[in-house]
């Protein structure tokens, strides 16, 4: 396998993992909501604005660095 198939399946592989940060952070903020419009502000909401806040971190990050690999593949 070549250094170019091989950067080009790391990148692929970063994409998966930022769909599934994705799917967790959507999932997480309409939990998060409907907890609101309940009115039950209890320790699992604050947890619930904690994970967001968390899982939207790491999303930024590996986006942050799928970018850094793309503009490295081009100088390939």
């Amino acid at each position: 396998m070549g250094k170019i198939d091989k950067a080009k399946e790391f990148i692929n592989m970063l994409k998966v993992y930022m769909g599934i940060v994705t799917a967790l952070l959507i999932s997480d903020i309409s939990g998060t909501i409907k907890r609101f419009n309940s009115e039950k502000a209890d320790i699992l909401f604050w947890l619930g604005i904690a994970s967001i806040v968390a899982l939207a971190y790491i999303f930024i990050r590996l986006a942050k660095y799928a970018h850094q690999k793309i503009d490295e593949l081009e100088e390939m």
